[in-house]
């Protein structure tokens, strides 16, 4: 989607109340937004059905948790110094991927290659011509 058209949904959301940016009268936070009305009611029907579809299937279980985790914990947890997707830019529609999600369908173990292997995949997919959106 372009982002033309995704700033001018986002408008039309502002203008009618259903999105507002979180804290705007203090500057705002990015990334953050407030539901009015309406988009309560639409964000509560969705997450309704999201729950219905997936408590209807064997061994998933409902849990609640914080969306937004403190830097501290992605620390703690390794995920700050140790967690690296490695990430391929398409050169015709310019979308962004993880690379071991390219390259899944043709390499059982690819979650697991460093970025070296996963590159080394990646060129032998292309230059077979089986891989079509690099």
């Amino acid at each position: 989607m372009s982002e033309d058209r995704i700033s001018k949904i986002n408008s039309l959301l502002r203008r009618r109340g259903i999105i507002l940016p979180s804290f705007e009268l203090y500057g705002g936070v990015s990334g953050l937004i407030d539901y009015g009305p309406i988009g309560a009611v639409i964000k509560r029907r969705v997450i309704n059905h999201w729950i219905q579809h997936w408590s209807r299937l064997e061994n998933i279980v409902e849990i609640d948790s914080p969306t937004i985790t403190p830097e501290r914990v992605l620390e703690a947890s390794g995920h700050v110094s140790e967690f690296n997707d490695f990430m391929s830019v398409c050169s015709n529609c310019k979308s962004v991927f993880r690379s071991d999600h390219l390259i899944a369908e043709h390499y059982d173990d690819a979650d697991s290659m460093n970025g070296k292997q996963i590159n080394e995949k990646i060129l032998e997919l292309k230059n077979s011509q089986n891989l079509l959106i690099l």
